[in-house]
């Protein structure tokens, strides 16, 4: 936070302690439609993946995760704006508010990355399993989480280590402040997030446009796993909220309302977006009477969201290219095939012929 000079400082009007203009209800009501639209979404995510399909994995519990930060940053935004005095002008802010305000940043900053990163890897470990061994499409997946990962760790070190010690952060009175520029950081952090983004949305799109499935689903299917392009513009709203407020205006607490929004309205699109995969299936659960399709012979699941499948026909079903030709197992069937047609409540003969004719066919 830059300080203003003083010639700034006297331009600004006498402080209004009492009753001072406020930006009005509009962020309580943001982060209190979003939150809870997230939260709905992982509790979906979980009914279908333990109840429908009775079975997990490690992306649905990062994504739970996720939603625990996305929680804790939502709570920061609300109490900075509506108890820490950050929907105000600067100028009618109190000096114990704006120590105050500064740790709650400090920590909505730290949450804000573990949620965001909890989401996105998520997601990535859900690729994970649509892809094949072998394949570009794995090993850029696992070149994502990894740059990912240490880019928000480090990230995570700078914020609690550009001040020495780190109070000064909140401090911003003290005779001598030794803290590095802020600025730099947030917009790396910023830009790391849009172009993670990016690649979240865009890495599976070529994969689900190459697929044996007719032009309608392969279309649906696109669409569905678009969602991610509105995290992308949220992200690069949020990034354009921190240059102004950290390089164009010193009324930081007035201007910081919009950023503070996009914060917690970025997070919580995350969570969302990585959960809707998982709403169309829930959808043609119910439309099907929650038939016995859920569950093939034998106690064997019905295979999971987000997973590739071959057939032909009326029930067409994904297939991901491969440098492997060797045919999948019945286990590898089950782990890792989704049914992307509409009958998602199939017989049990029609899942075990699935089964036997993609045992026996070459994956292409």
């Amino acid at each position: 936070m830059r300080l203003p000079p003083a010639e700034v400082r006297m331009s600004w009007p006498k402080p209004n302690y009492i009753d001072p203009e406020t930006r009005g209800p509009g962020l309580l009501i943001v982060e209190l439609t979003i939150l809870p639209a997230a939260l709905i979404c992982v509790i979906l995510r979980l009914y279908v993946r333990l109840c429908v399909l009775k079975k997990s994995g490690i992306d649905d519990w990062l994504m739970v995760i996720a939603v625990i930060f996305a929680i804790g940053v939502t709570v920061c935004v609300i109490l900075a704006n509506t108890t820490f005095g950050w929907a105000t002008h600067i100028w009618d802010l109190r000096s114990e508010n704006m120590v105050t305000g500064r740790q709650i940043s400090l920590a909505a900053q730290a949450l804000f990355v573990f949620s965001t990163t909890f989401a996105k890897v998520s997601i990535l470990f859900s690729y994970l399993r649509l892809a094949p061994i072998n394949s570009w499409f794995r090993d850029l997946t696992r070149i994502s989480i990894g740059v990912i990962i240490v880019g928000n760790v480090a990230f995570i070190i700078v914020l609690f280590t550009q001040c020495i010690p780190t109070s000064s952060y909140w401090n911003l009175l003290l005779n001598h402040r030794d803290c590095i520029a802020e600025g730099p950081p947030l917009l790396a952090q910023a830009a790391l997030t849009v172009t993670a983004d990016f690649v979240v949305w865009i890495l599976p799109l070529p994969t689900l446009y190459q697929a044996q499935l007719p032009l309608r689903q392969r279309i649906a299917l696109i669409v569905l796993f678009s969602f991610g392009l509105v995290v992308v513009v949220a992200a690069i709203v949020r990034t354009y909220w921190i240059h102004y407020v950290v390089d164009e205006t010193f009324d930081v607490t007035w201007a910081g309302f919009h950023l503070w929004i996009w914060t917690a309205v970025e997070v919580n699109l995350g969570v969302i977006c990585g959960c809707v995969p998982w709403l169309k299936s829930l959808f043609k659960y119910y439309k099907t009477g929650g038939s016995s399709g859920a569950t093939a012979s034998k106690g064997t699941p019905m295979p999971s969201p987000g997973y590739p499948q071959q057939s032909s026909g009326r029930g067409a079903m994904l297939t991901i290219g491969s440098s492997s030709r060797k045919p999948l197992s019945s286990k590898e069937i089950d782990d890792t095939y989704l049914e992307l047609d509409s009958n998602c409540g199939s017989s049990t003969t029609n899942i075990n012929q699935t089964k036997n004719r993609v045992s026996g066919s070459t994956p292409v």
